[in-house]
C-alpha cells in the first residue's frame, strides 16, 4: 500500500465512509481498508495518564479515552472513590419470609431481605411440601 493510499482511506474514514464504501472506491479489498485503519500512526495516538498510580498511557483518538493503565488500577480507583459513583438501580421490595421492607441494589428481583430469611422459609416450606427436610 502506498502512502497517498493510506492517507485517502483515512480522509474517507473521516468522512464516515465504511470498510466496505472505501474498498470500492479505492478499487482495494476490505481487509487492506480494515488492516490501514487498525494500523494508528503516532499522530493519532493522545498520552494521558493512570487516575490510579500517573503512569503514562497511549489512548486512540476517536476511540474512548483511557484513564486506566490496567484493570488492577481501575479496580483499587473505584474502590477508594466510592462515594463519587451516582448509584441509580436501587429498589424497594419486601420480604417473602418477615414482610420487613428492604433496599436492594441492582437486584429487583429479590425476594428475601437476608440469607437467614432465605433458609427460614426454605425451612418452613419445604418440610410443609414434602413432609421431611
Amino acid at each position: 500500500m502506498v502512502g497517498s493510499e493510506k492517507t485517502r482511506i483515512v480522509e474517507l474514514r473521516q468522512l464516515g465512509y465504511g470498510y466496505k464504501r472505501i474498498a470500492k472506491e479505492l478499487s482495494i479489498s476490505i481487509s487492506v481498508v480494515r488492516y490501514a485503519c487498525s494500523k494508528s500512526s503516532d499522530d493519532d495516538l493522545l498520552i494521558g495518564s493512570c487516575e490510579n498510580c500517573g503512569l503514562t498511557i497511549k489512548s486512540i483518538m476517536g476511540k474512548k479515552r483511557k484513564r486506566f493503565c490496567s484493570d488492577h488500577c481501575r479496580w483499587l480507583w473505584w474502590n477508594k472513590h466510592q462515594t463519587e459513583v451516582h448509584r441509580k438501580a436501587y429498589y424497594t421490595q419486601r420480604c417473602k419470609c418477615c414482610n420487613k421492607e428492604f433496599t436492594a441494589y441492582g437486584n429487583n428481583k429479590r425476594v428475601f431481605c437476608s440469607h437467614e430469611c432465605y433458609l427460614k422459609y426454605k425451612a418452613q416450606n419445604g418440610a410443609s411440601r414434602h413432609g421431611t427436610l
